[in-house]
């Protein structure tokens, strides 16, 4: 059972196969198809809980536009309405899921990791030359960055000493550094304003116990012969002191967290390296999109238009500039970018059936939609009169244990976890909100502040909306996955609109009439069925088909539908825990939702074996009977361990006809 990881959300996974439609060089506007059909589809859409579409606006230019940042979307004369493309984004995206598109109308950035507990983070800054330079504007197209050799460190003790600083005592304070602004290097950049960051000093071994650690670090020295300019970065934790013995038995203070600082030589080995700002490809590039939240980087990045240089670490490879980042252990960009994590057949340029449905403009090739949305309007219901304010923080994709297919067993991993890093990962797939049975209250992280709150007035649920679907020469399949993906699997709940992290716009669309069909809505429906049944082997029965609809329905799950803390964030990607349980993954929807299993109706007791006993896992295997495949083993007794080959009575616990695991009753 998971302990600590959650979400709101889950995936329906990428399918290896995307389907293809042949018929896509004979789509016309003018030359009809031979079955193909024009006409209309008149839909019904409830709220059946709060609903909010916001009105377009974002909280910065609402005031600018005299509009409402917390109004639900109105017309001209004040009538709350759907937008035709909240309807189309919420149609299209099930409809390319049921006929199994591409994933491919995604972002395609190059992400980073930046992950003290990964050791692939680690060992890559332990098993290369990082190098220092300084980043300048030389020209509206052109940035060089020069090469400033190996860093050198500072303590914290000598630069207050030289300072009249406390960073060696404020950096201790852990309580301090929980507010984001105050790890940041633009904090300690403040702290030693006017101070001079360029001096003389001597060099010294970091670590003169291990010869093997080569790293260097600097004291101040106004005869010292290595001249350097002092640069501060972020601290990703408080500094803890810790008591040791050293290699000749003498007692020394090491400790853990950051306690230095870095120095750059004022002097340049070899060429600088010249990057172009615009190239989409680029080095630059990567490093604005990793770089784009960060304060410091806002900082830095003034300066830079400004004229000034910006500090900068990099690695190289065969003295080719590699990446480069605002701190020594910089986030670390992904040798892929995303589309290039996913199957081969989401990544040609061959057009899906959405593709076919809707049109496309990404590419020279364009294909004009077939389909119209008309905005839905407002039959009956109204706006509550009361705020809802939720905090709407969600893990970035680069958290693995949600975002990365992993390998384990209910929710733990087999060794260390999967991540980019990894030789071949997996992205977990369509992301989509199950739908809850009401609306969850909302919950605050401690010490969050109004303006990261996310006011609206949302409509009250039994609201009732009426609008259009016009769909012009479609073939007989293609109008078939269209009322599919409207009726939703016919007892199915659409999500639509905001906060469906706490259960709001689970709504209802039913089809209340139809123009120019020539047949009845299931014949539609069964050919496109048909056809893909040809196309995707078990297609009925397949994963994609059954975690979709899975959440397309209230269930009771063994974890709760929400965000998790922050230490949670923390706790769940541990690879190892104090009680010797590993981190955690988010399981796939279906294996989160409780089944009420069957109990053995004879009751019988019988005998086992231990086959696999390793915290939390505990598995047994029969000794008899048809099934004698090892089982996780539950209601184990806490005061005596378990270890391979043990005998042990045990009760079967069924699920359906099938054993789904075994209880403990006692010891042979």
């Amino acid at each position: 059972m998971t302990q600590y990881i959650k979400a709101p959300f889950n995936f329906v996974p990428v399918s290896k196969k995307v389907f293809f439609p042949d018929w896509v060089n004979q789509i016309s506007h003018d030359i009809p198809f031979s079955d193909g059909e024009s006409g209309e589809i008149e839909i019904d859409l409830t709220a059946i809980t709060p609903l909010f579409i916001r009105n377009g606006h974002t909280r910065a230019d609402a005031d600018e536009k005299n509009s409402t940042y917390t109004s639900f979307s109105k017309d001209v004369n004040g009538n709350p309405f759907i937008p035709a493309t909240s309807i189309k984004g919420m149609i299209r995206n099930v409809l390319e899921i049921i006929s199994f598109g591409k994933m491919d109308k995604i972002s395609n950035d190059r992400y980073s990791i930046r992950d003290l507990q990964l050791k692939k983070y680690l060992n890559f800054f332990q098993n290369s030359d990082i190098h220092c330079g300084w980043m300048t504007k030389k020209d509206n197209n052109t940035i060089e960055i020069t090469n400033n050799g190996i860093p050198r460190r500072i303590s914290h003790r000598d630069l207050d000493k030289k300072w009249g600083t406390d960073f060696a005592v404020r950096f201790k304070n852990s309580k301090l550094l929980k507010t984001d602004e105050n790890r940041t290097a633009l904090y300690k950049i403040n702290l030693a304003q006017d101070k001079e960051i360029k001096d003389s000093f001597i060099e010294l071994p970091l670590n003169p116990d291990n010869p093997k650690d080569t790293r260097i670090k600097v004291k101040f020295d106004q005869d010292g012969s290595f001249k350097g300019t002092i640069v501060l970065t972020g601290q990703p934790s408080a500094r803890k002191d810790i008591d040791d013995i050293d290699s000749h038995g003498n007692k020394v203070l090491k400790g853990e967290g950051k306690c230095f600082e870095f120095v750059f030589s004022d002097s340049t080995e070899g060429e600088s390296f010249t990057l172009d700002i615009d190239q989409e490809t680029g080095l630059y590039k990567d490093f604005c999109f990793v770089y784009k939240d960060s304060n410091d980087w806002k900082y830095w990045r003034k300066k830079m238009d400004e004229g000034e240089q910006v500090p900068i670490f990099f690695s190289l490879k065969s003295n080719e500039l590699q990446h480069f980042g605002l701190s020594y252990l910089y986030k670390l960009p992904f040798k892929k970018k995303i589309k290039e994590f996913l199957p081969p057949d989401h990544t040609i340029s061959d057009d899906d059936l959405s593709d076919c449905i809707f049109g496309k403009s990404e590419r020279k090739e364009a294909i004009k939609g077939r389909v119209q949305f008309m905005n839905m309007t407002l039959e009956s219901g109204d706006i509550s009169d009361e705020i809802r304010k939720p905090y709407m923080g969600s893990p970035k994709p680069t958290y693995y244990p949600i975002y990365i297919v992993q390998n384990g067993i209910n929710g733990f991993p087999n060794g260390e976890f999967t991540t980019m890093l990894s030789d071949s990962p997996q992205l977990k797939g369509w992301k989509r909100y199950p739908v809850h049975d009401d609306i969850a209250p909302f919950k605050i992280p401690e010490g969050m502040k109004e303006e990261n709150l996310n006011p609206f007035y949302p409509i009250n649920s039994g609201s009732k909306f009426t609008g259009r679907i016009k769909f012009h020469n479609l073939r007989k399949v293609e109008v078939g996955a269209l009322l599919q993906s409207v009726l939703f699997n016919g007892n199915g709940y659409h999500s639509l609109g905001f906060a469906k992290a706490y259960g709001f716009g689970k709504v209802k669309v039913e089809i209340k009439k139809t123009k120019g069909l020539k047949a009845p809505i299931d014949e539609y429906v069964k050919s496109f069925m048909e056809l893909m049944g040809h196309e995707i082997p078990n297609y009925s029965k397949s994963i994609e088909l059954k975690e979709l609809y899975a959440m397309s329905i209230p269930q009771n799950t063994r974890s709760p539908l929400e965000y998790m803390d922050l230490p949670e964030f923390v706790t769940c990607k541990r690879q190892k825990l104090k009680d010797d349980l590993t981190g955690e993954y988010l399981q796939y929807y279906t294996d989160l939702i409780v089944k009420k299993p069957i109990a053995d109706p004879v009751q019988l007791e019988v005998e086992a074996e231990i086959t696999f006993a390793q915290k939390p896992f505990i598995n047994a295997k029969l000794l008899e009977g048809k099934d004698i495949n090892p089982k996780p083993l539950n209601n184990i007794p806490e005061k005596r361990k378990l270890k391979l080959g043990d005998r042990i009575i045990v009760k079967r616990v069924m699920l359906g006809g099938n054993i789904k695991s075994l209880s403990f009753v006692r010891f042979l």
